[in-house]
């Protein structure tokens, strides 16, 4: 079979298209979140707009929303104006859009409350298949496949709910099944105890592999938590210098480093999720320390559910608990580099050593062959 020069090209130039749309993937997704979350910030500010022209229902105030200020929930700290001049007005937009007014809740209810046809399907949808993955999940077969120990790693790599563990468990017996049947087919000439064997390796291997790639996967997470936690206990002190309480930071960090943070913002956002539906802020927190189960994650938990059950300045000890984090981080450097020296001292002996006898001592070698060639020559 020959293939012109233009079907080659063409051929080519569609390789090359597919090869930048893969590349440029990310850029786009990224391109999409960011215009979504303008709209959103959007949407936010105009309604809340609409809602300071409109009259406020009786024994409500309206908020202030020409003035740039929004009315702070019960409990929530009160800012003096010295700090509110310092905050930005981004982090202040932020602000009134993390604490919406009662009012603005009410309005986003009301407006939510009558579902098109289309979204009731979609409802129905979906609450049958909660409802089967669920039954699917507490049969015997599902609590064989899918147990305690594979949900906190599903949760440790960031899949939550009861869809994510029908999927993994159904992806574990359906797998294997087919990966045993192929083992099958393609020994089935051989005798009866090979078929046999080859169809109990692979459908072992093929069960316990997505297990090991979901350990490996939270293992990495993992260390990604050690990594980011810094930049988290940065952000942290630098909200906190300006006026801002706890949970108005953990909402400007999801709101807008939320792309930086790759495990501790959808990690953060989940808590904020958890901590608005009523939980407590020290449980939405706690959960996060249990479930990656680090020393260092689990101090900076602790300090911040303290200063948010009693108060008090929080700025130095999230210094000094930095600066900690980046001694230990360096010792782990250090170390890690004295393990590749190690490491490297055998690859060069293995692939330097050979290369460095035949230069340095090629020459001599060569002289010797040469001089008992013409001795044998001269006899």
């Amino acid at each position: 079979m020959q293939i012109d020069v233009t079907t080659l090209f063409c051929a080519s130039l569609v390789a090359a298209a597919a090869a930048l749309l893969v590349l440029a993937w990310p850029l786009l997704r990224q391109w999409r979140q960011r215009r979504a979350t303008v709209r959103t910030i959007d949407a936010a500010l105009h309604r809340q707009a609409v809602q300071g022209v409109a009259v406020a229902p009786a024994g409500t105030p309206a908020p202030a929303a020409a003035a740039g200020t929004s009315a702070a929930p019960p409990g929530a700290p009160q800012m003096s104006a010295q700090m509110s001049a310092q905050m930005s007005a981004r982090a202040a937009a932020l602000a009134q859009i993390t604490q919406p007014t009662a009012a603005g809740a009410a309005t986003a209810t009301a407006a939510a409350t009558p579902a098109t046809p289309a979204t009731l399907k979609a409802r129905l949808g979906l609450a049958f298949g909660e409802r089967f993955n669920q039954r699917w999940l507490d049969s015997k077969v599902g609590r064989a496949v899918v147990t305690a120990e594979e949900q906190k790693l599903l949760e440790q790599c960031g899949r939550y709910g009861v869809h994510a563990r029908a999927v993994f468990g159904g992806l574990r017996v359906l797998v294997p099944i087919a990966v045993a049947l192929a083992a099958l087919l393609w020994r089935i000439d051989g005798t009866l105890l090979s078929a046999m064997g080859w169809t109990f390796a692979a459908f072992a291997v093929a069960f316990l592999l997505p297990k090991m790639a979901l350990r490996r996967w939270a293992g990495a997470r993992q260390r990604q938590v050690a990594e980011e936690l810094p930049v988290l206990i940065d952000m942290l002190r630098l909200l906190q210098g300006v006026g801002l309480s706890i949970d108005q930071s953990l909402q400007i960090i999801v709101a807008e480093f939320g792309t930086m943070l790759r495990v501790l913002g959808p990690e953060l956002q989940r808590a904020n999720q958890q901590f608005a539906s009523g939980r407590s802020r020290e449980q939405t927190l706690l959960r996060i320390g249990k479930l990656f189960d680090d020393e260092d994650l689990k101090s900076l938990i602790t300090l911040l559910t303290q200063v948010d059950k009693h108060g008090g300045a929080v700025q130095e000890p999230l210094r000094q608990f930095g600066e900690r984090l980046q001694v230990a981080r360096k010792a782990r450097m250090k170390d890690k580099i004295g393990r590749l020296t190690v490491k490297m001292t055998g690859v060069m002996v293995v692939s330097l050593l050979p290369v460095l006898l035949i230069l340095t001592a090629g020459p001599g070698f060569l002289g010797v062959i040469r001089m008992l060639a013409r001795m044998n020559g001269g006899h």
